[in-house]
């Protein structure tokens, strides 16, 4: 046998072998999908399987809390030099505060600027029915905090904020809702 038939009988042996891979891949790649469309049909023909999907994975609140802890602990605070913090030092001033469905309803200045009481991750953008557009942010110590009647806010969802950067303004009226485990906090202890 010469060099040039030893040579093209590798690369012979080459191509059926990258052929016989791929062929392989696809089976495999395909066998996976009808498996997944399976397990999806079957989940969803099932009363109990579809209530658990329901409960656990869309009406539990994931907490980004824990997540951001672990996340610090092992890998280190999370920074971004490009990132330009709009920030206030002036604390959250009041002229009148009282009890409001399941918080408090406290009486601002016009154009007030709201600051963020503390550090976390924005989990809801939109309108709450009696707080109007509302903004809920989940703490860095697992406390949801709701600031409802929010106007002209840049902040989107998934974003984390710093304390004290400014989320958006409030016309004379800005509504708190402090929540921890979908349970209503006293708001007394987090505005004073």
């Amino acid at each position: 046998m010469t060099i040039d038939e030893y040579r093209s009988k590798k690369q012979g042996q080459t191509v059926v072998g990258r052929n016989k891979y791929l062929s392989g891949l696809v089976k495999r790649t395909m066998m996976c999908f009808a498996f997944v469309i399976l397990v999806l049909l079957i989940s969803m023909a099932n009363e109990t399987c579809r209530n658990y999907i329901k409960k656990y994975l869309l009406e539990t609140n994931f907490e980004f809390s824990k997540i951001s802890s672990i996340y610090n602990k092992y890998i280190g605070k999370i920074t971004d030099d490009n990132i330009e913090v709009v920030s206030s030092n002036q604390l959250l001033e009041y002229t009148k505060e009282e009890k409001y469905i399941d918080g408090v309803k406290l009486t601002v200045s016009e154009n007030y600027n709201v600051n963020l009481l503390e550090s976390g991750i924005v989990v809801f953008i939109g309108e709450k029915e009696g707080y109007g557009n509302t903004i809920i942010v989940q703490q860095s110590n697992g406390i949801d905090a709701w600031y409802g009647n929010i106007q002209n806010s840049n902040v989107k969802i998934y974003d984390y904020i710093e304390k004290g950067t400014i989320i958006g303004n409030a016309n004379n009226i800005l509504y708190l809702v402090f929540q921890k485990n979908g349970e209503n906090l006293n708001y007394e202890d987090y505005i004073k």
